[in-house]
């Protein structure tokens, strides 16, 4: 029964977020108002809560977030402090199912004895029709599993041989994170019903047992975990005094967020706590920003807590403390983005801290070269769990949360900022996630109820939200690989567990490493160009390399071929490959590698051409790499040297 139930609560847990989600689609179509959307969203969060994933992070975060320094301050406000919250969920990990370990092998000698002392049991149990050692087990089982409530509902007495933590603290733990059912709870399932769930955070059952003794059920041991900042900071924030706490939070999630980022995309530069002058000598500050070849990303990191009258919905309380975490990131990050994309050739910085390099001084008073970024992204980066708004971000954009003149930024909060950092380690596919997940926000038909099934749909099956605008996907739950590799690679679990990953044949692998490694002039956006084509059209080109050399190498003579398709927003998108025989002259090999990328581009007026060289007799993946990136303009000079070449656009592959 056990084991069914453990099976269906997941089922019945998603099929009611689905149609949660099914209501935020039919409210919809019948009514224009926003803000009614989102505060379902919110209270549907609360009602149908997911059982939280990760908590291992989530406890790494609450050890830096509550230091020791922070502890006296805890027990003075609330009578504890993070250790004996800590020391009780470790406590119903080990001590209830030791405890039932023990029952079970009390069961075992119990029945064992019968069976000695009783052949008409031992008959009953041969005659069962599972055999002897099924029909032993259940039995054993079901004595072990009697009164199953005084195993899980444990005595305060029991709770301090348990955990070891000193009685006052448990006392004051108990009666502040426990529903007593004995007491009067009316209206407890209205605002339950209101998006106001009060185990959030008191996640214990009180009732006294026959002999007037309190006994203490814990519905959800993670809850412990999940619940413990918004318990503690209620607490931290009360008071102006308080405000040494906010600040190292901040400074917490930038740092965990920055960290993250420099892990998966290895950048050319990555900077803290920027500021800036813009075209009109003002000042302004970003949190973060990364670049990776020609690629930006802005990063605006906001602590700001939500309360929990925002939590359960409440309209104007979550349109208001929502603000401060996604309108204001979003107009922080749209403002540099404006001003790089605006053609800024270097930016002013009049100070930056280094995010890859912690301990290095503050810098001052320097150009940051920009002229080579194409492409920006923005993060607005949060240590609040936003799954259930950030993943409705039409709604966003139409409730004026986003501004309407900013790109929507990727709401994401540091947790799953992370996971996606382990996953995406290639900085391409970063990038290109990235892009996919702001055209899915645009498109808006694609749609899931946790973060990481975006990035899992992105890995499995690209994320691609071009389609039927009038049709939506919806994405069910996609992260069970994701979770067996997490917890087998944080020891959680023993099974070895493969890490999903986006299939991408051996030679297309090697070229993106080697791109990634050397890094040559548009590195970047040939990767995440490559990355875009189907799969056996990436897996061509890639071969080709290889081909071409070896057909230079038995002719002498030189060869190529080009492949052409529509790219993102339907702009030519050109790759070329030559192959050269050995010993060839390195002047003619440049002439003409560089002549034809520029004649092919012209003719099939592309703003962008990705080449890739190779010489007979080499072992490199390949031996010349070329990026040909400007908007295409008429050049009467080019215009005739492609007739007489005879070139002329086309879709395809070519071997001329």
């Amino acid at each position: 029964m056990l084991r069914l139930v453990d099976k269906l609560i997941p089922q019945v847990l998603h099929t009611a977020t689905l149609r949660a989600l099914f209501e935020q689609v039919r409210v919809k179509h019948q009514d224009s108002t926003v803000v009614p959307r989102i505060t379902l969203a919110a209270i549907t969060r609360e009602i149908y809560l997911r059982l939280p994933r990760f908590h291992q992070k989530e406890r790494e975060l609450l050890s830096e977030l509550f230091t020791p320094e922070l502890h006296d301050s805890l027990v003075a406000r609330v009578g504890f402090g993070p250790d004996a919250m800590f020391a009780i969920y470790d406590a119903f990990h080990s001590y209830i199912p030791q405890r039932l370990a023990e029952r079970l092998e009390a069961a075992r000698e119990e029945f064992t004895e019968a069976l000695e002392s009783s052949a008409e049991f031992a008959s009953v149990l041969h005659s069962h029709a599972g055999g002897f050692d099924d029909a032993f087990r259940r039995v054993v089982g079901r004595r072990a599993f009697d009164e199953l409530s005084t195993l899980v509902a444990l005595s305060r007495q029991d709770l301090m041989t348990a955990t070891g933590v000193p009685e006052a603290e448990l006392d004051a733990l108990l009666s502040l994170m426990s529903v007593d059912l004995d007491a009067d709870n009316e209206g407890v399932v209205a605002d339950f019903l209101r998006g106001n769930n009060v185990m959030r955070t008191r996640p214990f059952l009180a009732r006294a047992d026959e002999n007037g003794e309190k006994r203490y059920m814990l519905v959800q041991p993670t809850s412990l975990i999940f619940g413990m900042r918004e318990l503690f900071e209620a607490a931290l924030t009360l008071e102006p005094t308080d405000q040494s706490y906010i600040k190292h939070r901040g400074q917490l999630l930038e740092e965990r967020g920055m960290r993250a980022l420099v892990d998966a995309t290895r950048p050319d530069t990555a900077l803290m706590n920027m500021t800036y002058v813009d075209a009109d000598g003002k000042r302004f500050e970003t949190d973060g920003l990364l670049i990776v070849g020609e690629v930006a990303i802005i990063v605006e990191a906001k602590s700001n807590r939500l309360t929990p009258y925002a939590r359960g919905g409440a309209p104007v309380r979550l349109w208001k403390e929502l603000g401060p975490i996604i309108s204001k990131a979003a107009h922080q990050a749209e403002r540099l983005s404006t001003f790089i994309d605006a053609g800024a050739t270097a930016i002013h910085v009049v100070s930056s801290m280094s995010a890859d390099q912690p301990n290095a001084p503050v810098r001052k008073n320097w150009d940051l070269d920009v002229s080579d970024v194409r492409q920006i992204f923005t993060i607005a980066l949060t240590l609040e769990d936003l799954n259930y708004i950030a993943t409705i971000s039409s709604e966003l954009v139409e409730s004026g949360l986003i501004p309407a003149e900013a790109t929507s930024p990727w709401v994401v909060n540091v947790h799953d900022l992370e996971v996606t950092a382990r996953l995406l380690t290639r900085p391409a596919e970063f990038v290109q996630f990235l892009s996919r997940r702001r055209r899915a926000s645009a498109f808006n038909n694609i749609q899931a109820i946790d973060e990481l099934d975006y990035v899992m749909h992105y890995l499995k099956f690209g994320l691609f939200p071009e389609g039927a605008m009038d049709t939506m996907t919806l994405v069910q739950s996609l992260t069970d690989d994701l979770d067996a590799w997490m917890f087998y690679e944080d020891g959680l679990r023993e099974t070895p567990a493969p890490k999903p990953q986006q299939e991408i044949d051996v030679e297309t692998d090697e070229i993106l490493s080697s791109l990634d490694e050397h890094r040559p002039f548009g590195w970047m956006g040939a990767s995440t160009n490559l990355l875009e084509l189907a799969p056996a059209e990436r897996k061509r080109i890639s071969h080709e390399a290889r081909r071409l050399r070896e057909l230079s190498a038995v002719d002498g003579t030189p060869h190529s071929m080009y492949f052409e398709t529509a790219g993102v927003g339907g702009k030519p998108l050109i790759f070329i490959v030559m192959s050269f025989p050995a010993g060839a002259r390195t002047k003619a090999i440049t002439d003409r590698f560089t002549g034809y990328a520029t004649l092919r581009r012209y003719a099939s007026r592309a703003d962008a051409v990705y080449c890739f060289g190779s010489i007979a007799g080499s072992d490199a993946v390949f031996d010349m790499f070329l990026t040909l990136d400007s908007e295409w303009e008429f050049d009467s000079a080019l215009d005739e040297a492609t007739h007489t070449a005879g070139l002329a656009p086309g879709i395809g592959a070519h071997r001329p």
